[in-house]
């Protein structure tokens, strides 16, 4: 069509066709354009008025013309796609940027506000926690203090009836002692002073050598003093704070409490200890008189030689105990051996009754005498439980002199018809005995207060023992409550 339509144009304007040949070549190569030069669509009127007369006119010029319209190439669609792809990624990731920043912005606040919110409850938990040991602490101080007073008093309340007693003595005598009292009292204190068994001294240093180092180390402070302490350092540190009337201990052996005076009925008392809370058990007990070291006879029998404040251990080859078909310590092989080393040393004849006491069990000896002393020279033993049935717990086992005298000289019949293997000591020394002939006496009443049995509340000032109390501060608690 443009073709044709060149041609009319020529032949209106008189040009010459000399150069006709030239336009067929055109032809030739517009015929290789195709549709693409339709596209272009070239109006009539962008041609000069005068084709010979306009500059660079003629075939040349036609063809100039057709130069400006050059076909569009894949190669160049696929260049324009990539460079509009280029653009869209650039502003895509810059938005993606910009969306990204601002999240991690929101992230970062909230994650902030998380972590705040954190610290102000840590905070809160850790002040309720200081308020709770300081609670806990002036607790203890309240009860030091209290402790310290009664013990003071109940020493003063001595020494004034010791006064009046040695007064009347002197009234009664002559009045000669007035000026030996003037000079003692303008005598020179001592440089030192030990404190002894019943003095507030004594008393306040058992006190915070079993219950104040163990429970509550931290508020000693910078004293030095720890749960390992020794009982010099700890009243050294009670005469330099000026507590509970201490004086500077002298050196040597810090005294402990005689033995319990010969009051009908005696009791032998011994207990199988292993190293660890049950021998600092023994050493507390020692220590402060109580357990089985108010008993008129004691003993302490362990697979270690330890030296308890003077007294020495006695050995037996193991204390290693198995599990009962009952769920508890099958240890009748462990006491089976105790039981032969008392027996055959003779020690335990000179005594009304034989009472075999946990570690963990804690005795008040001077209430047992009087549950036992009714039965003096009997053929008993002592059932102390009924929950379940009638039976002698292992806690507190108390038997007559004349039952281990049995004992002694059929043990071998038991052993051979009971399977001890299988059972704890406390069943069966039980079972044994009443194989034996030996009469089982039931006493229930503020006899033993075990967990397992009747419960043991340390308030009840009349029982014959409570268990099981392992932690030598608990032992010593309970036992201070109920005394």
């Amino acid at each position: 069509v443009e073709l044709s339509h060149q041609r009319a144009t020529f032949a209106r304007k008189g040009t010459a066709m000399a150069n006709v040949k030239d336009l067929e070549v055109s032809e030739r190569e517009s015929s290789d354009v195709g549709s693409s030069m339709a596209l272009l669509a070239v109006r009539e009127d962008t041609w000069p008025e005068n084709l010979s007369e306009a500059p660079g006119s003629g075939p040349v010029a036609v063809m100039n013309s057709r130069s400006l319209f050059k076909p569009v190439t894949l190669f160049q669609v696929g260049a324009l796609l990539a460079l509009v792809g280029i653009v869209v990624v650039v502003v895509y990731g810059r938005v993606a940027s910009v969306a990204g920043a601002a999240h991690s912005q929101d992230i970062g606040h909230r994650l902030n506000a998380d972590a705040l919110a954190d610290a102000r409850a840590k905070a809160a938990a850790a002040e309720a926690a200081a308020a709770a040991l300081n609670a806990k602490n002036a607790r203890i101080a309240a009860e030091a203090k209290k402790h310290a007073k009664e013990v003071a008093a109940k020493n003063k309340a001595i020494a004034a009836k010791a006064a009046a007693k040695n007064h009347a003595k002197g009234s009664a005598g002559s009045a000669s002692p007035a000026p030996a009292a003037h000079a003692n009292s303008s005598a020179a204190a001592p440089e030192c002073h030990t404190a002894n068994p019943g003095e507030p001294c004594y008393g306040s240093v058992l006190w915070h050598k079993w219950i104040g180092l163990v429970e509550s180390p931290q508020t000693y402070g910078d004293s030095g003093l720890s749960r390992e302490s020794n009982r010099h350092a700890i009243q050294e540190w009670l005469w330099k704070t000026k507590q509970s009337q201490c004086q500077k201990p002298c050196g040597g052996a810090y005294p402990v409490p005689t033995a319990a005076p010969k009051a009908s009925p005696l009791l032998y008392c011994f207990s199988v200890a292993r190293g660890g809370p049950e021998m600092d058990s023994m050493f507390m007990q020692r220590q402060s008189g109580t357990g089985i070291f108010g008993c008129n006879g004691f003993d302490v029998y362990s697979d270690q030689s330890i030296n308890i404040d003077g007294y020495m251990t006695k050995l037996i080859p193991s204390t290693t105990a198995g599990v009962s078909v009952d769920g508890w310590a099958a240890n009748s092989q462990v006491f089976m051996k105790t039981w032969m080393d008392i027996l055959y040393g003779n020690i335990w004849y000179n005594y009304d009754f034989i009472a075999k006491v946990d570690p963990d069990a804690i005795l008040f000896a001077d209430r047992l005498r009087w549950h036992v002393q009714s039965h003096t020279g009997q053929n008993v033993f002592f059932l102390n439980c009924a929950v379940h049935a009638p039976a002698m717990y292992g806690a507190v086992e108390v038997f007559s002199k004349s039952s281990m005298g049995s004992y002694k000289a059929q043990h071998a019949r038991c052993q051979s018809s009971l399977p001890f293997w299988a059972w704890g000591e406390d069943r069966f020394m039980q079972e044994c005995l009443k194989m034996l002939g030996v009469v089982p006496i039931s006493d229930y009443t503020n006899n033993v207060r075990d967990a397992r049995c009747w419960g043991s509340d340390c308030g009840n000032k009349g029982a014959v023992a409570f268990h099981p109390f392992k932690a030598v501060n608990s032992w010593y608690r309970c036992y201070l409550a109920s005394s």
